[in-house]
């Protein structure tokens, strides 16, 4: 049981005690840019709606698009020899 607990506490000092070769601000960079990226809309609510809009016009046209495509497809098709 102590071989359980000594490990992952071993593990978890090399990674962040005094003697790491990790700096504690290299850390601290990965959370910060995972809390800015969840936090986004909350920071710059102008923005994450521009672009929230520009991403619905974007998936609209490209619906449309697809659309057009596959009733050309359908409707038309190849001539054959009579």
């Amino acid at each position: 049981m102590d071989d359980g607990v000594d490990m992952p506490y071993r593990v978890v000092g090399a990674l962040f005690g005094p003697e790491s070769g990790i700096p504690w601000w290299a850390w601290l960079a990965p959370l910060i840019l995972i809390f800015a990226k969840l936090l986004y809309p909350v920071m710059f609510p102008l923005a994450a709606a521009a672009e929230a809009e520009t991403d619905r016009r974007l998936a609209e046209f490209r619906r449309e698009r697809n659309g057009k495509n596959r009733d050309n497809a359908a409707g038309k098709g190849k001539k054959g020899k009579k």
